[in-house]
């Protein structure tokens, strides 16, 4: 990798094209590592995913479609997830009480457990995942992440708009 790393500081485009392809690398291997980590839990790492969002951007249960804008998916995709996370018993899926045709996200009490009894374990494995930085450069990182994620989330927009 280091050759790789080596031959792309050539310009920016190459330094783009590199930063392009490590981070899907960086997001297949993270993705498999959450995997093995909630694999005694049946869960797999977009279940996670959702999960996460479910339990941390909601103030009330959302709809299947805000948690797809959340996801940055498709409805089916959603209904896919949810109705396996149902199955665990994690969440309800539920009709919206004012409109019978949207179907609401609730987390169960189950749902609130299995967080409840992960945080020793996700610290860990967390800390790993960026143990090779400094704290200047997580705080980078951090600060370039955040500008990537909205100017992803605009040209996602864009795109979903064409």
């Amino acid at each position: 990798m280091q050759a790789i790393r080596d031959e792309h500081r050539e310009t920016r485009e190459s330094m783009e094209r590199y930063i392009l392809v490590a981070l899907f690398l960086i997001e297949q291997r993270w993705s498999y590592i959450v995997s093995r980590e909630f694999r005694e839990d049946g869960i797999t790492a977009k279940q996670w995913l959702f999960m996460v969002i479910l339990g941390n951007v909601f103030e009330r249960p959302p709809s299947m479609q805000e948690m797809a804008d959340a996801m940055s998916t498709t409805h089916q995709n959603v209904k896919q997830l949810a109705v396996r996370l149902e199955d665990k018993g994690l969440l309800r899926i539920k009709k919206d009480p004012e409109n019978r045709r949207i179907l609401r996200l609730e987390p169960t009490g189950r749902f609130h457990e299995f967080w409840a009894g992960r945080d020793e374990r996700d610290s860990a494995t967390l800390k790993s995942l960026f143990d090779s930085l400094d704290d200047e450069e997580v705080k980078s990182l951090f600060n370039v992440f955040s500008k990537l994620e909205e100017a992803s989330k605009q040209r996602y927009m864009e795109y979903r708009k064409r």
